[in-house]
């Protein structure tokens, strides 16, 4: 997948209020893994083979901070503008598995315990904020979807205006993940220190204050976690 194209998808907003003709899948499964270092040896290897290749647009990421409720240490994702390579992947992964391809099946069978998998959409991303390397994840309920893009675009607006590195995205949960959760904020910046230094600023203003209002009677954030990417395949 081309990297231009990809990130290019991530910036459309797709709610009521607005139109557009594409948008970006993805597929995140949360794991738990106990020997990273030997799984992410096999995995690179698989990646990198003929097989992992023909797959479609992969990264990894590590949780760093979360509450007790999950286990989860790491999150592998796939993504593709086009809903159709997501099913690809899972065809030539039972194929893989049937070769244990790289030996990857075998590894992860022995590190590797899955704690949810979620389907999603990009609503609202940012493509120059896509390898910054902290990013905290707010998993929130939303009952009028429509209304709260349409917040979140305006306060998006306003924050995109200030002088902070990091940028803003809405995703959509499509299917599979955490009770409740119908849709993931998240938050890109280029350190913790420059997330939390940008957070205090501008939670403080009244674009802020006027967006939490406004949502308050329909949403409500479940769940907060913190990140970092690991290492990326198929993005050029």
């Amino acid at each position: 997948l081309d990297m231009k194209k990809l990130l290019t998808g991530l910036v459309l907003i797709l709610f009521s209020f607005q139109s557009y003709s594409q948008q970006v899948y993805w597929q995140c499964s949360n794991v738990v893994i106990d020997n990273p270092s030997a799984f992410l040896g096999v995995w690179d290897n698989f990646m990198n083979s003929d097989l992992g290749k023909s797959l479609s647009a992969n990264a990894i990421f590590q949780f760093d901070q979360k509450s007790s409720q999950f286990a989860a240490t790491h999150q592998i994702c796939w993504f593709s503008d086009d809903a159709s390579d997501l099913q690809a992947n899972f065809q030539k992964f039972m194929n893989s598995k049937m070769s244990n391809s790289a030996g990857v099946w075998e590894t992860w069978n022995e590190n590797v315990v899955q704690e949810s998998n979620i389907l999603g959409q990009s609503l609202i991303a940012d493509p120059a904020g896509f390898d910054l390397q902290f990013a905290v994840v707010y998993s929130v309920k939303v009952e009028d979807p429509a209304s709260y893009g349409a917040a979140f675009t305006k306060m998006k607006s306003a924050y995109d205006k200030t002088d902070n590195d990091g940028v803003l995205e809405l995703h959509e949960v499509l299917a599979g993940g955490e009770s409740g959760v119908t849709h993931e904020v998240i938050v890109r910046s280029k350190s913790m220190a420059d997330w939390i230094s940008g957070r205090n600023d501008f939670i403080a203003t009244k674009d802020f204050q006027e967006f939490i209002a406004s949502t308050r009677p329909y949403s409500e954030v479940l769940h907060i976690m913190t990140g970092s990417p690991v290492k990326f395949y198929n993005v050029q």
